[in-house]
């Protein structure tokens, strides 16, 4: 076991770092440590020592340290001297040259790999023999990784080793390139140029993440840009590699609790917090914006803050200002894409790197951008999750949310359409929000937030009707909301109509596949609950139609590997079991938690890890194997209660589906509580007359039904 180098506070590695970054100001040091060694002789004194140990293996080594332009990675130092005559008995079949870059981790030395001629880059751990464990594993981490990476736009690993001295390298491919903002700079590129770079580096981080590998330190400095304009991302010193055979465990201590790494300026809000478990794909796409950022305007956002403290506090309270307020002439898509990335909620970023790039592309071609679109999903979505109304009281809140939702997509539906046209828009919007006034509307005390849904939807339809793709996504959202409720005749028309219109839009090409993919998918939920014919039985098999439709729209733009199409083959399983196909439906639900398990960590896979493991429960259920049902309903409600409030209705549902599995295994006792639990939050959140709240309700009564079968049994008494 290694001893601490200090008194034992921080680690040896932190320590080094700032030794390091004595004499090179790039070397990322934890804010904390400052202070710190104020007060701390030993770590002060251990701090003195590795400078001292550098400057003499330093001065031993003679290596020169050559500025001009980049050539390839970042990493790790040892002492070698170009030209020195034991160069060829250090890497046996390499010659090493100049030293090209250093960093926090390493040094990289332009070198020839003698069998071939060919020109390389060589990396060496910066210690060499001396480097910390902590050091050595991260950058044979950082060999694992690179080694697996096969992109245009992400530099080859060639061969690693240990040298004859015990110092592990690794060779790799040679960049003749310049660091992507002075390329920029150099060459002054406009806007749609350094989107298209972009482009191009989101699309290897998408590659990236794909396989696990998340960077977590990317910034100019590490992507270059080579003598063929091809933008090439490098330094994965700092990557961490999630994904099964992704190379490197998260757990191995690799990074510790409270410890920061990467690079403040490009650090995401959640990354300065030292907490592994936060770090996720969106760290990097942060890091993307504030690139993409900086080469569109010539500097960082936040630029102004005058220390770590302020930094941290404005990246985590505030928004920057668009690209376009400081340099006039940016297309207001790049503004939108930039202050996408840089949210300081992660759930507000794109959700992976593959939309960026796919937005990127969307934004040069002159088509609408994705974010846009789910700009407007995200605040009736958010908002109306946490705010289910059913009473007059929440009237005025439900105004807010949809209100603010219809406005941002009249203003921003299409960039081109002209201000007057807005203007026209916007107050039709605004005359239907007056219907709820009781002094100059139709409004009263006693008015359902449905019904001011109706009224909207009334004015909107007169308002929209030249305007019909606009329409259509108004109805759409309307009709969502209706669902939402459970509200399921006022959900018809909306849905239909939109989905019609869409339909017709698609055909003619006015419209992508991803937006006839949402009105698809809309069309299936409303299918999946929506009685027909004499009987009023459910049509599952139109609802499960309109789920493939929406699956094979959205996979001809995300492919495979998107956590939408995969939670919509779920929901396509639960239609399938609901037909009595149980084997289909379970090798549908097999194939979505397949892909899943290829995707990043993130709030949004643990919710669909949660309700895949719901739908397992009721395919065990419905087989009989009520003990293994349970134990996946359990196991769902977990998940869940990491990433949703204790009232969310998800819960509620969740928790009538344990009771339920208790009561089939002869508990009601138990059963008993989840189910009052379960009827308590779906009131509150679906209102009382929801059918969701009347199942959990009948639950409730049947459960009670099977205590009073039993002698002697004495009820408690029932919520009112």
């Amino acid at each position: 076991m290694e001893l601490p180098a200090g008194c034992g506070k921080f680690p040896r590695d932190t320590l080094e770092l700032a030794a390091l970054a004595r004499t090179d100001r790039g070397v990322p040091v934890d804010e904390r440590l400052a202070p710190h060694l104020v007060i701390c002789k030993r770590c002060s004194d251990a701090v003195d020592r590795f400078a001292a140990d550098n400057a003499f293996l330093g001065e031993f080594a003679k290596v020169p340290n050559k500025s001009g332009r980049s050539a390839s990675g970042a990493g790790g130092a040892a002492g070698i001297t170009a030209g020195s005559p034991a160069e060829g008995d250090l890497i046996p079949g390499y010659r090493l040259g100049d030293e090209i870059h250093r960093g926090g981790q390493g040094a990289v030395f332009k070198a020839e790999q003698l069998a071939t001629r060919r020109a390389c880059a060589v990396k060496m751990l910066l210690g060499g023999r001396f480097a910390s464990a902590v050091q050595r594993m991260r950058f044979e981490r950082e060999v694992e990784v690179v080694a697996a990476l096969r992109h245009p736009s992400i530099v080859t690993l060639y061969e690693s080793g240990i040298s004859r001295n015990g110092e592990p390298w690794f060779a790799m491919e040679l960049v003749d390139g310049e660091r992507l903002d002075e390329y920029v700079r150099r060459l002054k590129l406009d806007a749609r140029a350094v989107a298209a770079l972009l482009q191009r580096v989101a699309d290897a981080i998408a590659y990236a993440h794909r396989r696990g590998v998340i960077h977590r330190d990317l910034k100019p400095g590490n992507i270059l840009v080579d003598r063929e304009g091809v933008p090439r991302v490098l330094d994965f010193g700092l990557a961490r590699a999630d994904a099964p055979g992704g190379g490197a465990d998260p757990g191995s201590g690799s990074t510790m609790a409270g410890e920061f790494l990467g690079t403040f300026a490009y650090a995401a809000p959640e990354q300065l917090a030292g907490d592994p478990a936060a770090i996720d794909s969106r760290c990097d796409l942060y890091a993307l914006g504030v690139v993409f950022y900086e080469c569109l305007t010539g500097k960082r956002p936040f630029d102004g803050a005058k220390s770590i403290g302020e930094l941290v506090i404005q990246k985590t309270m505030r928004t920057p200002e668009r690209p376009s307020a400081l340099v006039p002439g940016i297309d207001r898509d790049f503004d939108v894409i930039a202050l996408r990335l840089l949210a300081s909620d992660p759930a507000q970023r794109y959700e992976t790197a593959d939309a960026l790039a796919e937005d990127f592309a969307r934004a040069l071609d002159g088509r609408p951008i994705l974010a846009r679109e789910d700009s407007l999903t995200y605040v009736v979505r958010r908002n109306l999750r946490r705010h289910w109304i059913a009473t007059a009281a929440g009237v005025a809140v439900l105004a807010t949310i949809v209100g603010s939702g219809i406005a941002l997509a009249v203003a921003y539906a299409n960039a081109d359409l002209a201000r007057a046209r807005a203007e026209s828009q916007l107050g039709a919007v605004l005359g239907a929000l007056e219907q709820s006034n009781p002094e100059t509307g139709r409004g009263s005390s006693d008015m359902l937030a449905t019904e001011f849904i109706g009224y909207v939807e009334d004015s909107l339809e007169q308002a929209l009707a030249k305007e019909p793709t606009d329409l259509a996504r108004l109805l759409l959202t309307m009709g969502l909301i209706h669902l939402g409720f459970e509200k399921i005749d006022q959900a018809v028309g909306p849905i239909e109509r939109s989905y019609a219109l869409y339909k017709e839009a698609y055909g003619a090409g006015k419209i992508d596949a991803l937006r006839m993919a949402d009105a698809a998918y809309a069309l299936a939920r409303l299918r999946f609950f929506q009685p027909s014919g004499a009987s009023g039985a459910v049509d599952y098999a139109a609802s499960e139609s309109a789920y493939r439709e929406a699956i094979a729209l959205r996979e001809t733009v995300t492919g495979t590997a998107d956590l939408v199409t995969v939670d919509l083959i779920r929901q396509l399983s639960i239609t399938v079991r609901r037909q009595k196909r149980l084997d289909e439906a379970k090798g549908l639900l097999n194939e979505a938690i397949a892909r899943a398990s290829t995707l990043p960590p993130s709030p949004q896979r643990l919710e669909f890890d949660a309700a895949a493991r719901s739908a397992l429960g009721f395919i065990a259920g419905e087989l009989g194997d009520h003990r293994l049902a349970l134990d996946e309903f359990v196991a769902a409600n977990a998940i869940l209660e990491k990433v949703v409030a204790p009232n969310d209705f998800r819960v509620g549902t969740s928790l009538r589906n344990i009771a339920r599995a208790k009561l089939a295994l002869g508990d009601p006792e138990s059963a008993l509580d989840d189910a009052q639990r379960s009827v308590e939050i779906l009131r509150e959140r679906k209102g009382a007359t929801a059918p969701a709240t009347k199942s959990s309700e009948a639950l409730v009564e049947e459960i009670r039904q099977a205590l009073a079968n039993r002698p002697g049994q004495t009820l408690p008494e029932a919520p009112r």
